[in-house]
């Protein structure tokens, strides 16, 4: 007995529909499953291969969770050339899941190539998108590789940088508290803490290694690596040292200052010739304008003793970051001549020579350096 073409036909297609069916499935289940993504993650981290290794995660939405700045982190120090280890007798089993969370835990022992003591490692893993029919991605729940809420103090007025990036203000860690009717208070920030520090919170940061850096102007900037394993607050503090073209810049202003502010003086000149080399804020403004007019006061005129002559001869300023703060010392010598009495066209002069010394406290105000403070 025979079977018509159409049917032995029939019937071989269907076989190998089938075939294939089963063939798709089982593929489907391998590629598609908590197992694969698994192995995939342990030989990643075996054999260094940061990339794939972050392919195997999902992390929150972060700035510092980058590709970039995870393959950085894990790479540092590492040549790359070592040998990878071959995992065998690789088995996997579940422990529990998080029913809130469809989290799954799952216990991951294997051996490596060459050494009889078994690995063991648990891992949480969590279902993704719907890939096809059935099958699911599923990823690495990666809370071991990064840590939350990490707090990081620097020097008030410096700019951090985190792996060239640098660190907003909205990372600043803000300060609030409650009114005596429960509302909450306007929340503040917290950079001119009273220890000279500004902190920063930064949501997620990989474990491993970072760059940070310091910027302030007029200062030699700060770089350092530095390995994170938990989420302890860091600090960087360091005296940020005067640079030489910021020393310059201030002795130049000091002894502009100092010329223009006398040879404006002695000419009874409108204060507006000098107030560019002081802080726009009103009080050191309203300080200095009076200072003017004190010296103005002491020039002498058609009817008055005082100065009528001014020589400022030299003047040798010392810049020095005291405190957190830029601060000048300029020591000027001088010689003047001043009328002492006057009488109709008689008049009595005497000439003197000295020193004086200046205390400059200096600020920084978009990129120019002013004179904030002065005794």
């Amino acid at each position: 007995f025979r079977l018509p073409m159409w049917i032995r036909t029939l019937i071989i297609s269907g076989a190998s529909l089938v075939l294939l069916t089963v063939v798709f499935f089982m593929a489907g289940n391998y590629l598609y499953s908590p197992q694969k993504v698994a192995r995939d993650y342990y030989e990643a981290l075996l054999s260094q291969d940061w990339n794939r290794m972050y392919d195997c995660c999902e992390f929150p939405e972060g700035q510092f969770l980058s590709r970039k700045n995870f393959v950085n982190a894990m790479s540092y120090g590492t040549s790359g050339d070592e040998e990878s280890p071959v995992i065998k007798n690789y088995r996997m089993r579940k422990k529990a899941t998080d029913e809130s969370s469809k989290i799954s835990t799952y216990e991951v022992t294997y051996t490596l190539e060459g050494i009889s003591e078994a690995q063991k490692d648990t891992v949480e893993i969590a279902r993704g998108g719907q890939v096809m029919g059935p099958f699911y991605d599923w990823y690495i729940v990666p809370e071991k590789l990064y840590a939350s809420d990490v707090e990081v103090a620097v020097p008030d007025g410096a700019e951090l940088y985190l792996d060239g990036i640098q660190i907003l203000d909205k990372y600043e860690k803000a300060e609030s508290g409650q009114e005596e009717d429960g509302t909450e208070e306007t929340t503040e920030k917290a950079e001119e803490s009273g220890d000279g520090e500004t902190i920063y919170e930064i949501p997620y940061l990989f474990l491993g290694y970072h760059t940070v850096q310091l910027h302030q102007n007029g200062r030699d900037d700060y770089r350092e690596i530095v390995y994170v394993k938990d989420d302890s607050r860091l600090e960087f503090l360091p005296e940020l040292k005067l640079n030489d073209s910021t020393g310059k810049e201030i002795t130049d202003l000091v002894e502009e200052t100092v010329q223009s502010f006398c040879e404006a003086g002695m000419k009874k000149d409108s204060y507006s010739k000098v107030k560019k080399y002081f802080s726009s804020e009103n009080t050191v403004q309203k300080k200095a304008e009076q200072a003017f007019q004190d010296f103005c006061d002491e020039v002498a005129d058609e009817e008055n003793t005082g100065l009528v002559n001014l020589a400022v001869t030299s003047i040798e300023t010392t810049v020095s970051n005291t405190d957190g703060e830029m601060k000048a010392e300029a020591v000027i010598s001088y010689t003047v001549e001043r009328v002492e009495k006057r009488l109709f066209f008689f008049y009595q002069t005497v000439t003197e020579s000295g020193t004086k010394t200046l205390d400059l406290q200096m600020k920084n105000t978009n990129g120019e350096w002013k004179i904030e403070k002065w005794s």
